[in-house]
Order: structure tokens, then sequence, then C-alpha cells
């Protein structure tokens, strides 16, 4: 009997000192309403999950309209207008972008590259980032602002960062 009363003291006593551990560092103690919190917020989980894959779905599916309207309109390059003598004249719409590239001190020629990406001048900004890498271009990229588009070689892009003439 004296052995049980030991061993039933020290449990009592390892008890009590993980309660107070417990609620020395917050450690909560699961009860009922913390499992049935759990599972409240594991169907809350479950439902967003869902709502999150049927906007993903919607969006796909509004990108495929955008791809779609784009596509059209690509094929609606050439139009006719009667011209003041009342001949045909054809306008073919080039699909040119134009953006604005800032440059200014400490910026690196992959910031020049991506800026160029963004505006939708090239559709890969790393390629005018690779040929500014070149010697005669890296060394000599001037600060300010500068007017592309997308119907320029990367030569003359490069040579109007670098202020040289453009040929």
């Amino acid at each position: 009997m004296k052995s049980f009363l030991r061993t039933f003291g020290i449990a009592l006593f390892l008890v009590g000192a993980l309660l107070a551990v417990g609620k020395q560092w917050q450690i909560p103690v699961l009860s009922s309403e913390a499992v049935a919190d759990t599972k409240k917020q594991d169907a809350r989980i479950a439902e967003l999950e869902q709502q999150l894959s049927e906007a993903n779905a919607q969006v796909a599916e509004l990108q495929q309209t955008v791809a779609h309207a784009e596509l059209e309109e690509e094929q609606e390059v050439v139009t006719t207008e009667p011209a003041e003598n009342g001949d045909a004249v054809s306008e073919i719409d080039d699909n040119v972008v134009s953006g604005v590239v800032y440059i200014y001190e400490g910026v690196s020629i992959y910031d020049i590259g991506k800026q160029v990406e963004d505006a939708g001048i090239l559709a890969n900004g790393r390629e005018l980032e690779l040929f500014l890498s070149k010697r005669e271009y890296s060394r000599s990229i001037q600060k300010g602002h500068f007017e592309l588009n997308s119907s320029m070689t990367l030569e003359q892009m490069a040579r109007i960062l670098t202020g040289k003439k453009v040929q």
C-alpha cells in the first residue's frame, strides 16, 4: 500500500507540474470545445478551398475568352476604307507597342529588361538584358527616360539606351 500511495503521489505531482508548465507556456489543453472548433475550422477550410477552385476555373475561362478575342482581333488586321477620291486604301495594323523605360542611377540591366517586358515591348526582356550585357553597351547606358517600341530591333533599343546614334 505504501508503494501505491507513493506512485499515486508522484503521478499527481507530475500532472500538476505539467499543467503548471503548460499554463506558463500557454499550451492549450484540448477540450471537447477545442475539438469541435477544430472540426469547424476544417469544414471552413474545405469550403474556402472549394471556392478557390471555382474562382480558378472562372479565371481560366476568362483567360480563354480574352485569348480568343485577341485572336479575332489579330485576324481583323486588314481593313479597307474609301478615300476621298473613291479609291480603296488598305490599312495594316502592326500591333506596335510602345512604352517608356526609366533608367536611374544604380538600375541593373535586369531591371531594364524587366521594364521592357512589363511594358509589352518585348515578350522576353531577357533578350534585351543579354544584348545590353555586351561590353560596348553595358558601360555606356545613360540615365533618363527613353521611348521604345516593339518595331525596333534589339540593337536599335540598345543604341537609344546608350545615347549612340541610331542607324
